[in-house]
């Protein structure tokens, strides 16, 4: 099991995108197979003009950290502008977005809880 990493050298991580999410990489750093069972931390990166788009989770919260880069992040009817060292929560049940503005790619740790029992999880609405 993997219990330590470092965010700037996670080129040997796969990596995959969610449902709804365009021009996205993102990297299972703590899940499963390191032994947590109620939350999972990812590491995500957003190209200029990428965009998760407005989806909602039934169980799931999340938490984005901005480590690089500028976003627009949408929950329900409000929205914010974000950069480096802003912290946004996106609460279960609640529909929300997240679009890279920046001219560099966004990075993100996106912590997640309970775990997203499969990619299914990302609904469009």
């Amino acid at each position: 099991m993997r219990y330590v990493f470092n965010i700037n050298e996670l080129q040997d991580i796969p990596t995959f995108s969610p449902p709804h999410h365009t021009k996205t990489t993102d990297r299972k750093l703590i899940d499963e197979t390191a032994g947590a069972r109620y939350f999972t931390l990812w590491h995500g990166e957003v190209e200029p003009g990428g965009i998760a788009e407005l989806h909602v989770h039934e169980e799931m919260e999340q938490t984005f950290v901005v480590l690089e880069g500028e976003c627009l992040f949408k929950v329900g009817d409000q929205e914010y502008r974000l950069g480096k060292g802003s912290i946004a929560f996106a609460p279960a049940k609640h529909p929300h977005q997240l679009s890279s503005i920046g001219d560099t790619s966004l990075k993100l740790l996106i912590f997640m809880a309970p775990p997203p029992a499969s990619l299914e999880a990302w609904k469009k609405t």
